[in-house]
């Protein structure tokens, strides 16, 4: 299919403090250990994508192997359905742990909040082999909180719905902060309806902050109309202890879709874009042919900003069911709702449901059959990790981390179990692959290595310990890495003039690494250094200088020196911030100063429809 090239992983470590994060996280990095994946473009050309395809008489579905193992497609074959938005594009944009995201299809997030670590990366995936008939499994190992995750799938003959069963397992002997949340695109269409076993919702009000408001879906029924909201928003039922947990999404017509689940499961959500021209921007920008979505979503907890308590050595199993619904009129709340339910109860009597839900846990915990592709390495590693340190193993036969899966990032630490030595130096073109606090003692046998020092920093920034981290960067240099950990650490503790200074010695030290002019370019800015960021701009190579975060802050350079006309032109050129990121502001606040300055140029609240992104008002 037409797809953007994902390009590599950011060499640096994620330092940025993360904002918005779920109620009681204890830590702000949740992208750590991971590198980012923000080298992504927009020109599009056509592509071969890996999949595996599970069928039934009833079911074709279709998996990307190397995207998280994501739902693809799923079709009813006896109507011809397509039952899930199918993007007819790869292409990224900046929403996921680690930035590079795609929309359309079922995607699975594990372990930290955001869309998965796993997203645009490819997992495990095999056969398996029941007396229920052929399936399909896909896991991964989680590094942040040092799970494991998998879904197994089957599709049995004569059923309409496709039947998974997420597993995690917890192998560590303290409890940890759980996450998981199914994400079901569907395709937005006119009159369509979501649907959900309750009459009140909680919407945040992403205006003021977050702030929470209960409001009933009885007599406020355009809140489950997404084509009669003006604002992307996020509405989550409120689902009685007692109910089956559900949610379903309705069109005109009566066909529809429905999700259903174990109750430990018992969250469910709608995601919205609105129809104001920010969303249907944004719809564009993820799918350019112009075809809308929404999402219905199911999780462990009530809203996505929380976790679950996950105990010490606990495994957790359950059951979701996706399916067609037909001839439901979707136009008033209570009969609508009956009408689901009525189905869910011929189709899944809870009985029924409850044997299943009993022969899935049997059956994700069978070994697999023949391997279909391989994920990272990282759970190789730290299965050999746990075997060197006298640890309990990282979970049963039902799945395994193949050696052969060890790349390039992992290498190094594979060899530093095996020889004690840790052989990645200053002179490797990149500092290669993070890793979490369980190394530090490992690590630390090879601390007099400068490169085991940048490593060593990581881990100590990772841990909290901040003034440990920036000696061991200090112990680093001169390095341009360490200059961009140490730019990054003075940027948290408010030393902006330390920061600045930092992250000119890195970009000195690797002029062509378009990260750290990216970073270069909004810490000047951020810091007003105005000289400096001219001097920066300056000295750039064209290639460099052409990038869409240096083009921007040459415009808001222009902006400070009052070169409005260049501001201008600035915006009458194609929007390429390939990776602006979900909220962010940064180009209509550009636009607004400008109209500020120079009313002629427009409204301040309505920027150029291709550079209007809002979300808020």
């Amino acid at each position: 299919m037409p797809s953007a090239e994902l390009g590599g992983k950011n060499p640096h470590a994620t330092l940025h403090v993360s904002m918005g994060l779920p109620d009681g996280d204890p830590n702000a990095h949740p992208g750590m250990p991971y590198r980012m994946l923000d080298a992504y473009g927009r020109d599009l050309s056509p592509k071969s994508h890996r999949v595996a395809i599970l069928e039934s008489d009833r079911l074709r579905a279709i998996f990307l192997l190397d995207l998280g193992g994501r739902l693809w497609s799923l079709v009813h074959k006896p109507t011809g359905r397509e039952l899930l938005y199918v993007n007819p594009v790869f292409q990224p944009a900046n929403f996921a742990i680690r930035n590079a995201w795609i929309s359309g299809g079922v995607e699975w997030n594990a372990g930290i909040f955001g869309h998965s670590a796993f997203t645009c990366s490819p997992v495990f995936a095999a056969r398996t082999f029941t007396k229920q008939g052929d399936g399909f499994r896909i896991w991964e190992y989680e590094r942040k909180r040092g799970v494991v995750w998998q879904v197994d799938f089957h599709a049995p003959d004569g059923c309409d719905y496709l039947l998974w069963s997420p597993r995690i397992v917890n192998p560590h002997d303290q409890a940890i902060p759980m996450y998981w949340w199914t994400c079901i695109a569907v395709s937005e269409e006119p009159d369509g309806r979501v649907l959900a076993p309750t009459d009140f919702a909680l919407e945040p009000d992403h205006n003021r902050g977050g702030e929470r408001t209960r409001k009933s879906l009885v007599e406020q029924p355009d809140l489950s109309f997404p084509q009669k909201r003006d604002l992307p928003h996020d509405t989550y039922f409120e689902i009685p202890d007692g109910e089956r947990p559900w949610v379903a999404h309705v069109s005109g017509d009566g066909n529809g879709v429905v999700h259903v689940s174990s109750d430990i499961l018992f969250g469910r959500k709608q995601w919205v874009w609105g129809m104001e021209p920010g969303g249907r921007r944004w719809q564009h920008w993820l799918c350019p042919e112009d075809l809308p979505y929404i999402e219905i979503q199911g999780g462990l907890t009530r809203m996505q900003h929380q976790y679950a308590p996950m105990p010490a050595r606990t495994t957790w199993t359950w059951l979701e069911a996706f399916g067609p619904l037909t001839s439901i009129d979707n136009r008033d709340w209570t009969p609508a709702v009956a009408a689901v339910k009525q189905v869910l109860g011929r189709d899944w009597p809870e009985p029924e449901f409850a044997r299943w839900e009993r022969e899935m846990a049997d059956i994700v915990r069978t070994p697999h059959g023949e391997m279909l592709s391989l994920g990272s390495g990282w759970g190789a590693v730290e299965t050999m990790r746990r075997r060197h340190c006298g640890e309990s193993a990282l979970s049963d036969e039902a799945i395994s981390f193949a050696e052969e899966s060890i790349g390039v990032d992992e290498r190094v630490w594979a060899d530093l179990l095996r020889t004690k030595k840790f052989t990645q130096s200053d002179s490797a073109p990149t500092p290669g692959g993070y890793v979490g606090p369980e190394w530090r003692p490992i690590l630390e046998e090879a601390s007099e290595d400068c490169g085991a020092q940048l490593h060593l920093g990581v881990i100590a920034y990772q841990e909290g310990d901040l003034d440990q981290a920036r000696r061991a960067w200090d112990a680093s240099l001169p390095n341009g890495w360490a200059h961009r950990n140490l730019a990054a650490l003075d940027r948290q503790q408010g030393h902006l003039e330390q920061a600045c200074e930092q992250i000119l010695l890195a970009q000195t030290l690797l002029p062509s690494e378009p990260h750290i002019a990216d970073e270069a370019c909004r810490l000047l800015l951020e810091a007003a250094a105005f000289d400096k960021l001219a001097t920066l701009i300056d000295g750039m190579t064209p290639a460099i200088r052409r990038l869409p975060r240096a083009r921007l802050a040459c415009a808001q350079l222009d902006l400070h020196a009052g070169r409005l006309d260049r501001v201008a032109a600035y915006f009458r050129a194609p929007f390429d911030i390939v990776d602006l990121r979900e909220a962010e502001t940064t180009a209509y606040d550009l636009w607004r100063e400008l109209c500020r300055l120079d009313p002629e140029q427009g409204d301040p609240a309505s920027p150029p429809t291709e550079w209007d992104f809002r979300m808020r008002r």
